[in-house]
């Protein structure tokens, strides 16, 4: 484990990882409602659905697979991403363009070392955590520019 002089831990909620999955079941099929309404003849339809399917089954079990194996997020003052996997090691991850980090909510992309893409919901209060106000500090210096 590396030194940080000044870094930030935060610990998702399984609250909000259950939420983002739910979400993605829930829009999967709203998504897939309008496909069905389409005025297009039913081949394209059904292409369209599989296609759908196919591309949110992908991302659902990314997350899923991700949040399995990851625990505890760092982020030290270069922007340098490292989480905790299950037997406690950190990995090294990588910050993907469309991140948004708001002053008590946070949408994180990332990608870890293997090529596993995923998103993390996280929220915080700079009142109540210092490791909340040390990573909104570091993504107002390096995070808006992975």
């Amino acid at each position: 484990m590396s030194l940080h002089a000044y870094s930030a831990e935060l610990c998702p909620e399984p609250r909000l990882r259950r939420l983002v999955l739910a979400s993605g079941v829930l829009l999967f099929g709203i998504g897939l409602a309008l496909i069905m309404q389409l005025p297009v003849a039913a081949g394209y339809k059904s292409l369209i659905a599989v296609c759908w399917s196919a591309i949110c089954a992908y991302e659902w079990i990314s997350n899923r697979l991700a949040y399995a194996r990851c625990g505890i997020l760092r982020i030290d003052a270069e922007g340098r991403i490292e989480r905790s996997n299950s037997q406690g090691a950190w990995q090294v991850h990588r910050l993907r363009s469309g991140s948004v980090v708001l002053p008590r909510l946070a949408w994180l992309r990332l990608s870890a070392a293997d090529g596993l893409r995923y998103a993390e919901l996280l929220r915080g209060d700079i009142c109540e955590s210092d490791d909340w106000r040390r990573f909104q500090v570091i993504w107002r210096h390096v995070g808006a520019t992975p």
